[in-house]
């Protein structure tokens, strides 16, 4: 759908207009280096829950260069604080209003398996809470003034997560 009319560019400040990936980057980052420092690991872990992590991070990556492409082809914007010029409501956006930052907690979560660390588990809630109480409420208060009642409507009948 194309924007109903011309819209309020809402305008967040400082740090948070960061791209959403790079909090849980710097997070894991974060996690990895005090796990360096005071080792916590999940240990032991299984062979088979590297494996499953393994198997975590391909899905997540796969589910989101599927995402990236339908942006790029759809020729709406990944940046969540720039003005949305298309609503997907299709795909992986018919099950969550928020399948790209799933896709990110799930290669998040993938790497805390394979390498069995629990510090990333542990600063994993910085980005979470990051996304939950500024990036969405932004991003969904610039779709609904951007899409109105047919994005309301999306919203109702559509899970924020799964």
């Amino acid at each position: 759908m194309k924007p109903q009319s011309p819209t309020i560019t809402l305008r967040p400040i400082g740090p948070l207009m960061a791209p959403p990936p790079l909090y849980f980057f710097l997070a894991f980052g974060i996690g990895v280096l005090i796990q360096v420092l005071w080792p916590a690991a999940l240990s032991p872990v299984p062979e088979v829950l590297r494996v499953i992590g393994g198997f975590t991070i391909v899905v997540g990556v796969i589910l989101a260069l599927s995402l990236v492409s339908t942006f790029l082809i759809r020729r709406t914007t990944l940046n969540p604080f720039a003005q949305p010029s298309v609503f997907l409501a299709a795909g992986p956006y018919r099950l969550s209003r928020n399948p790209m930052y799933l896709s990110v907690i799930i290669v998040y979560l993938g790497g805390t398996l394979l390498f069995g660390s629990l510090w990333p588990l542990l600063t994993m809630v910085a980005p979470l809470l990051i996304l939950a109480r500024a990036v969405v409420p932004y991003e969904e208060a610039q779709m609904t003034a951007t899409f109105g009642e047919a994005y309301t409507s999306y919203c109702q009948r559509v899970r924020r997560w799964i």
